[in-house]
């Protein structure tokens, strides 16, 4: 494990850049800082009201541990990834992006984290609590899992998202993590598509031109495909002849894909630049559908254009990125 300090600019400079850059790709771009309204109301369902309180990011594992042959030695927990992160056990909220515990569910499938915690009190059910709240013992803390496995049957057809029965993740996972506490945020408004970008590259690679590899801005959040169609992919199971022939059978062949139309949350972590050579994941983003259980997966870009594609987000700043399972060729 291996951990950097950032400092990111101030939330009023880094909205202008990213308004200026988003009206490059898009006709209408609006971004300011705003009191981060209470996410676990609809459309959002999260399981934490804000965005702010230690800010961290970590990236685990990889694509490195999916190609050419999945690692299947590489399973691991949220709350174990949150005491990595220095994260308190007093309280807290991880969201992003992420690969399904196959071991657990069955088969591999893709994984939207969305999971807050606190120490269990006497009036929560259960048998009394321990002290202090621990990661170390789950049973000491009252734990609200809000994350999505999306997944598709064996003939790779029908997607399907669920709720998911535990807090384990395997191969890669890309987590924003705070306190989950209400406070300043960046929002982000964009409609009608114009330029080659999707929505969360257009983002950070304005604020790359923008600060370069001197200053480098880790951010995640949460935004809503409002209006429009976007392309996803949803992983399958693993083919049953490993390794992978190639990264064209991986993308074409083995990978299934999907358009899906609004409403959709996203969950999204994502970095400007990588100078210290982490092997960082620079974007991931995983979706799901709110109110229903046949949409979701990885976010590629809008399908919609020009004719009626419509984005809002969340998003704040990290103060710390941690790089863990990375990559050995780096």
């Amino acid at each position: 494990m291996e951990k950097v300090h950032r400092t990111p600019p101030p939330l009023k400079d880094l909205a202008d850049v990213i308004e200026r850059a988003l009206r490059t790709n898009f006709e209408s771009a609006h971004a300011e800082v705003v009191e981060c309204p209470d996410l676990r109301q609809p459309p959002f369902q999260l399981t934490a009201p804000g965005l702010s309180g230690s800010p961290v990011i970590s990236d685990v594992g990889g694509p490195h541990q999916l190609f050419p042959a999945p690692d299947f030695a590489k399973k691991y927990s949220l709350l174990s990834i949150a005491q990595d992160m220095e994260m308190s056990p007093s309280g807290g909220f991880l969201i992003g992006a992420g690969a399904a515990p196959f071991h657990e569910i069955g088969q591999n499938a893709e994984l939207a984290p969305n999971l807050s915690w606190r120490p269990k009190t006497p009036s929560d059910e259960d048998t009394t609590p321990a002290s202090p709240p621990s990661f170390n013992e789950p049973s000491s803390l009252a734990i609200t899992n809000g994350t999505r496995v999306i997944e598709v049957d064996r003939e790779g057809a029908t997607p399907r998202t669920t709720l998911s029965a535990t807090t384990n993740c395997a191969l890669m996972v890309n987590l924003y993590g705070c306190s989950g506490q209400p406070g300043p945020v960046i929002r982000v408004a964009a409609r009608t598509r114009t330029g080659p970008q999707n929505f969360t590259n257009c983002i950070r690679l304005g604020i790359c031109d923008a600060y370069g590899d001197d200053q480098p801005v880790s951010l995640g959040g949460v935004f809503l495909l409002k209006r429009g169609t976007a392309k996803f992919h949803i992983m399958p199971d693993f083919p049953p002849q490993l390794p992978f022939r190639d990264r064209a059978q991986l993308e074409h062949e083995w990978l299934t894909y999907h358009a899906f139309a609004a409403p959709v949350v996203c969950l999204t972590v994502m970095h400007s630049a990588d100078p210290e050579g982490l092997g960082l994941r620079m974007e991931h983003t995983h979706c799901f559908e709110s109110e229903g259980d046949r949409k979701g997966g990885h976010y590629h870009y809008d399908l919609s254009g020009e004719e009626s594609v419509e984005y809002e987000a969340y998003l704040n700043v990290a103060e710390m990125v941690y790089r863990m399972d990375g990559p050995n060729d780096r």
